[in-house]
């Protein structure tokens, strides 16, 4: 009965506590009860009551019995200060000015206390020491002794711990967010593969290449080599951690390629990628994303369609080590659904967050005099090259 008892309180005390506690209190647990931890605080209490016996014998007009209660004592309470501090260390972060008053003080009401059950045991008043001056002052010494080496002991071991905790939680954060962003890139990759793969794409396309293979064949066949080339390009990447701008650059154009085909003369596209960027690393498929984006919440929506413009660039002169990738559109603006901050801007924004922290954002604004403008800001990663001129692709409108 009382086992069990023990045991649900046990429990309810475990459940209160975070994971790191619980883990320190059952390796601690372990070590106590089976690896022999026991026999340490034994040992301690023994040499305690030895010296006790030694100091017994000098002349401090104190018999054994007093010195051994009250050494045992001050080390019981260090030890039971100790396992305090070592098992409840955050309940005394930011309480450092309460525990430095809390602790002498508290040893001074304990060694009164202490004094005047003396003079009741010796059968004399027991505030018979408030007479004594010389006793009086051993007292308060005393005391603020004890509680000064007691709020050390506590501050010390509260901070370690503290400064121990915060590092295990930092870690086990890292760790959560490393699970969650791999996670995220899966997830990533499935959606892109299902946004630019997904089988009515391949059956539109198809179904227009048969199409116009009926009446012009050359066009047919260009349609054909943009699919081919998409997919080429689209496929690899879903399997890649990363991928550089090149990559993507050429997705996008083959992308566009089908687009305008498909459009006609309601689109028309540039895409910009300076030479000294093109194997700058970035998350795969987050432009495309963009692209896919703009056309389908701003050219397709909008009766006379307009122009997709897609850029790479440095921040600013200044700032070398930020890239920033643009895809500007003039359809139908931020009054329609790109605005509303769709499923694919939120995954952006969390991609963003998940691999570069606060070092990354995704700016959207209006384009002048319509149009939507999404502008994704990158730390420049090593990998880049350092050389040549901007490269750009033009396709006007047909």
């Amino acid at each position: 009965m009382l086992k069990t008892r023990y045991e649900a309180f046990a429990e309810r005390v475990l459940a209160s506590l975070s994971e790191i506690e619980r883990r320190d209190v059952r390796s601690f647990d372990q070590w106590l009860y089976r690896e022999g931890g026991w026999r340490w605080p034994v040992g301690i209490l023994a040499l305690t009551t030895g010296a006790a016996w030694i100091a017994a014998k000098l002349p401090w007009n104190m018999s054994f019995a007093e010195s051994a209660l009250l050494f045992n004592i001050f080390v019981i309470v260090m030890i039971w200060a100790g396992l305090s501090a070592w098992f409840g260390y955050r309940k005394y972060s930011g309480n450092w000015f309460r525990l430095a008053i809390l602790g002498p003080a508290l040893a001074l009401l304990g060694a009164f206390v202490g004094a005047s059950i003396a003079g009741l045991v010796k059968g004399v008043s027991p505030f018979d020491w408030l007479n004594d001056s010389a006793l009086l002052r051993h007292i308060v010494t005393g005391a603020l002794l004890f509680g000064f080496v007691y709020t050390l002991l506590v501050a010390l071991i509260a901070n370690l711990r503290n400064r121990e905790y915060r590092a295990l939680a930092a870690n086990l954060e890292a760790e959560a967010r490393q699970s969650q962003l791999s996670r995220q890139l899966a997830e990533s990759k499935l959606k892109l593969l299902q946004l630019q793969i997904e089988p009515h794409f391949l059956f539109n396309t198809l179904g227009s290449a048969q199409q116009l293979a009926e009446k012009k064949a050359p066009e047919a066949a260009r349609l054909i080599g943009d699919l081919i080339r998409f997919l080429r390009t689209a496929t690899p990447s879903l399997r890649d951690e990363t991928a550089t701008v090149r990559q993507d650059a050429a997705m996008i154009r083959a992308y566009l390629s089908i687009m305008q085909t498909r459009l006609g003369a309601r689109l028309a596209w540039s895409v910009n990628v300076p030479a000294d960027l093109e194997d700058a690393p970035i998350p795969p498929g987050m432009l495309i994303t963009l692209v896919e984006n703009a056309i389908k919440h701003g050219i397709e929506p909008r009766p006379t369609g307009g122009r997709v413009d897609v850029s790479v660039a440095h921040a600013a002169p200044e700032a070398e080590s930020r890239i920033v990738l643009t895809v500007a559109d003039s359809g139908a603006g931020l009054t329609g659904e790109a605005g509303s901050g769709g499923i694919g801007l939120a995954n952006i924004r969390e991609r963003l967050a998940l691999l570069y922290g606060g070092r990354a954002m995704l700016e959207l604004t209006e384009n002048e005099p319509h149009g939507f403008v999404a502008r994704v800001v990158l730390p420049l990663e090593s990998g880049a090259t350092a050389s040549g001129a901007a490269r750009g692709t033009e396709v006007p409108a047909r």
